[in-house]
């Protein structure tokens, strides 16, 4: 909506002209003011899609454009999630809390639930919560672009996705308990 309303626009008028609202001039201002007001709107609506979490479609497409980040789905939050793993990989300092830091924040997931482990002289391994990882693209884009990451001369040999759930185990007659299980599947 703009910012005057037409009869705050027709005040500012000389008193010269007739101020009544059915008059021409009347008229004449209150469809200037209309075009003025989805201006505004439009204005307004564009600046909030500039926003990379605002973003849909096409204008999603422009953002993707200026980081040199490409589309792999149709799907707008699997493409949000490279754009933004694009801007945070510009800012990468090839340390492994900065790696931790990039992924943890692309993922929106806390920091604490990644690990990270040597698994020799400069190679490390790395543990990811699965529960934070959306799709399937996602998952594909981590593991392609990890490396990246990371300084020359350090190599991730591992990329494991963590994921726990309880089940239900009963124990003969006695009681019913909960137990944990892990499974390791290397990613890389």
């Amino acid at each position: 909506m703009a910012y005057e309303t037409t009869d705050q626009l027709i005040a500012e008028a000389a008193d010269h002209w007739n101020k009544r609202h059915d008059t021409v001039f009347y008229n004449l201002i209150d469809i200037f003011n209309q075009y003025l007001g989805k201006i505004d709107d439009n204005g307004k609506k564009i600046e909030d899609w500039t926003e990379l979490k605002n973003a849909e479609g096409t204008t999603l497409d422009l953002i993707g454009q200026d980081y040199k980040a490409y589309r792999i789905s149709n799907d707008d939050d699997t493409y949000r999630f490279i754009i933004s793993i694009h801007i945070l990989m510009s800012h990468a300092q090839g340390t492994i809390p900065s790696m931790v830091e990039i992924i943890s924040t692309a993922l929106q997931a806390p920091k604490t639930k990644f690990k990270v482990y040597k698994t020799g002289l400069r190679h490390v391994g790395m543990e990811i919560p699965f529960d934070y990882v959306k799709t399937v693209q996602m998952q594909k884009f981590i593991i392609n672009n990890l490396q990246n990451l990371l300084a020359m001369g350090y190599w991730i040999d591992a990329i494991l996705f963590d994921a726990t759930t309880q089940k239900q185990n009963y124990l003969g007659v006695v009681s019913n308990s909960y137990q944990e299980d892990t499974y390791t599947t290397n990613a890389i």
